[in-house]
């Protein structure tokens, strides 16, 4: 009897002890699936650094839906197209993501520009993988307030837009589309060319900007 007393008082506590740390499990994977759904549901994140984003995918072709999707290929002995867009954040933000549509499938060179001083930022390696589709591409980009970028890709084939009805710039409030740009040749040089009523290349973004905690 005493044997099966000391059984039962070895046991109890390791219930109890089981039953607590159950619980606080339980809390911490509340809380979690708490925090989760709500920077799904309200479109933000949170950094290590404690600065706050909203964000929205795809924020420019959404404005030219109304418009047929158009298709040019360079002709042999014709050099490649350096083209993209101009774009301004209104905040501190990122680029989370880029989206491109582009009929030219396998890794496009994409270039990342300073526009106010014409220089070159940073260089990538971009998979297009589906011609009739935007394709994604995840980058972690940080972009300033009131200062211009360029991304352009160089293809020998592109769709585009013409702007019938439209002219850029497009002002959103976080940030606007300020032109179509352009450029001859396979060298990565910035594109000198600009055009307020043809978007070449479809280039879209997923934007996310700075929000007050």
């Amino acid at each position: 009897m005493k044997e099966l007393l000391k059984k039962e008082e070895i046991r109890e506590p390791l219930r109890e002890d089981n039953f607590i740390i159950n619980l606080k499990y339980h809390k911490v994977r509340k809380f979690c699936l708490a925090l989760i759904t709500s920077c799904l549901f309200f479109g933000c994140t949170v950094l290590k650094n404690g600065i706050s984003y909203n964000g929205e995918e795809g924020i420019f072709a959404k404005s030219f839906n109304q418009y047929p999707t158009q298709y040019r290929i360079v002709e042999d002995g014709e050099p490649n197209f350096e083209l993209g867009i101009e774009f301004k954040p209104h905040k501190n933000g990122r680029i989370r993501g880029i989206r491109i549509k582009n009929p030219q499938t396998g890794n496009l060179r994409l270039s990342l520009w300073d526009a106010d001083e014409k220089k070159l930022i940073d260089t990538y390696t971009y998979n297009n993988g589906n011609p009739s589709k935007y394709n994604f591409g995840y980058f972690q980009i940080p972009v300033k307030a009131n200062k211009t970028y360029c991304l352009t890709i160089n293809v020998r084939q592109y769709y585009y837009h013409v702007l019938t009805f439209d002219r850029l710039p497009l002002k959103l409030q976080e940030i606007s589309l300020t032109s179509s740009v352009y450029a001859e040749g396979k060298y990565q040089r910035y594109p000198e060319f600009k055009i307020d009523n043809v978007l070449h290349g479809l280039i879209d973004l997923d934007f996310e900007w700075e929000v007050a905690n």
